[in-house]
């Protein structure tokens, strides 16, 4: 009696079974993930110093799912016939500052968040539409303008935001001014709008600093930037100077690692990026003056620089808003370390690619598209500096581990499994840098932001936000 009883159970879960398993697969078939075949295309993946001719290149969802010389069957996919056009990787930039979208003295004064905010959904938009697919924000309140365009609210590249850059008083990101409620008789004033935004943030001693990190990387940063040398662009702090104590500095690190992320630094000089290598700082930005036995020991530990060239470029004097008594020193600067770029390379120093875009608009996109070509001529060779605005620069983004928002794929190269961020553009990148934007003009070159001509595509994950092909 029990065992007959049974018998109708085990038809009904077999019938419900089945019609469950009929169900998903015809789920799984509506759900089936978008294709896109490339064909007739030759590629640079990001690594190799020629292009691969007569390549196709399929597209499934928002991974690279096939790259194979010749035809890739793909029924049911949307096909763009690249006409021998260059295919590539989607650019990356290494350093940047998107919400420090106006003149200091303009968001210290004049501005409150959302003008930033405004400002950011325009300046992200044109650096996706100049063919930038991902950006390392170095400082700055990105953490909303991420969301948005992870959420699909606004179109951006791939953001990794630092947050507030971590200054000492009297550090790189300390831009109160000397009339600021005190602050020539007090250690803490009136904060200063960079603070206020969350543009920096300003702390000394070790539990200051950690509670400053902590901060940042509850707020969803990627990585933590801090601030250990002077700078030009902040008044109270010489260029020469070391910035942060060795306690204060490895107890930074040790927090960060704590996350599974690493720690990136705004450093000039041989004492402070050594002091920084002793408690294991990854990525060294600007780094001008370092000495080759410093670039040495930085390959040794394998961390990377991310210099912005224009820094050392003659025509940085020519800058509207370059105080006329800084001209020759800048001018010094540029001819003293003018093999900079090559020396980092006579030492296998790994590079990524840095814009430091900060500024109004047009001003900072001219900078940014100077920046390709200048390269071009203190690296002494175009592979270079396309492997540092692609594969080179992809490695540094996986160093954020568990904190990388995008771990599905690898980016920055064009391979099986890696995300789908592809550009197609007219020309040959590996022979002239103006079919991606490279410009030898900067403070002459059109004030007005327009489309590079010669960059038909931009893909982002699978998605085309650009397409001229039509």
């Amino acid at each position: 009696m029990i065992a007959h009883a049974r018998r109708p159970l085990t038809f009904a879960f077999t019938a419900f079974a089945a019609a469950a398993i009929a169900t998903l697969g015809a789920i799984a078939q509506e759900t089936k993930q978008e294709q896109t075949l490339f064909t007739n295309v030759n590629v640079f993946d990001g690594k190799a110093d020629k292009l691969a001719e007569g390549m196709s290149v399929l597209v499934e969802g928002n991974l690279i799912k096939k790259v194979a010389k010749g035809g890739i069957e793909a029924g049911g996919a949307k096909v763009i016939d690249g006409g021998g056009r260059t295919l590539m990787p989607g650019l990356i930039d290494g350093h940047a500052h998107l919400m420090m979208n106006s003149d200091f003295s303009t968001i210290e004064r004049d501005q409150d968040l959302t003008d930033l905010a405004y400002h950011g959904v325009v300046v992200v938009r044109r650096a996706l539409m100049d063919g930038f697919t991902s950006v390392r924000d170095m400082g700055g309140p990105a953490f909303g303008l991420k969301r948005a365009i992870d959420s699909g609210l606004i179109i951006g590249p791939r953001l990794y935001p630092s947050g507030a850059f971590i200054s000492q008083t009297s550090g790189h990101g300390d831009f109160r001014d000397r009339a600021d409620a005190g602050l020539s008789y007090r250690i803490r004033g009136d904060l200063s709008n960079f603070e206020r935004f969350g543009i920096g943030m300003v702390a000394d001693g070790v539990p200051a600093v950690l509670a400053a990190t902590r901060l940042n990387l509850r707020n969803g940063a990627t990585q933590i930037k801090i601030m250990a040398g002077g700078g030009g662009a902040s008044r109270f702090d010489p260029i020469d100077t070391t910035q942060y104590s060795k306690d204060e500095t490895c107890a930074i690190v040790e927090a960060v690692k704590d996350w599974g992320t690493y720690v990136a630094a705004h450093v000039f000089t041989d004492r402070a990026v050594n002091r920084l290598l002793d408690c294991g700082v990854k990525t060294f930005e600007h780094s001008f003056f370092i000495s080759e036995d410093t670039m040495k020991r930085i390959a040794k530990q394998g961390a990377y620089v991310v210099p912005q060239m224009w820094g050392i470029s003659p025509d940085l004097a020519r800058n509207p808003l370059m105080a006329k008594d800084k001209i020759p020193e800048t001018q010094a600067l540029g001819r003293k370390y003018k093999d900079f770029g090559r020396n980092l390379l006579k030492h296998k120093v790994k590079v990524m690619f840095a814009s430091d875009y900060v500024g109004v608009f047009a001003d900072a996109e001219r900078a940014r598209r100077y920046e390709i070509w200048w390269r071009t001529q203190t690296f002494d060779s175009k592979f270079e500096v396309l492997k540092q605005m692609t594969s080179t620069a992809g490695e540094v983004l996986a160093l954020s581990g568990p904190r990388n928002p995008y771990k599905s794929g690898k980016l920055g190269v064009i391979e099986e499994g890696a995300y789908a961020d592809i550009l197609l553009v007219d020309g040959n990148p590996l022979e002239d840098v103006s079919v991606i934007g490279g410009t030898d003009k900067w403070f002459d070159a059109d004030p007005v932001w327009k489309p590079i001509p010669t960059l038909h595509l931009v893909m982002k994950g699978g998605k085309i936000y650009r397409n001229t092909l039509k």
